[in-house]
């Protein structure tokens, strides 16, 4: 049976879902340069805790139950999420392809 660090690492992530799926909403609707980035900002800083919930207690938790190839491609996955979200950050909404950046973060 899993650990409570188990169950509230997964009811963080769930949550952190449900937050962040509102957030990519909020930037779709969003219009103006300041209110994009402060959205961004906020996303990235979601996906990042994110990130840190699935590798520091996720996926050791699911080494040896689960294949480890499944594994490792979530460990590639988040390569790329953490690169794009390094991008983002240091970028504008005016920049060229700021948008399809966010957009690529929503489906990692």
């Amino acid at each position: 049976m899993p650990s409570q660090n188990h169950f509230d690492a997964i009811a963080l992530l769930k949550a952190d879902h449900r937050k962040v799926e509102d957030l990519f909403a909020e930037f779709e609707a969003a219009r103006g340069a300041a209110k994009k980035q402060a959205l961004v900002e906020k996303i990235c800083t979601e996906l990042s805790a994110h990130t840190v919930i699935e590798e520091e207690i996720i996926y050791p938790a699911c080494r040896g139950k689960v294949e480890e190839d499944l594994l490792n491609e979530g460990y590639v996955e988040h390569d790329g999420s953490k690169v794009l979200i390094a991008e983002l950050i240091a970028s504008a909404p005016n920049e060229e392809f700021y948008d399809a950046k966010v957009k690529c973060c929503l489906n990692r």
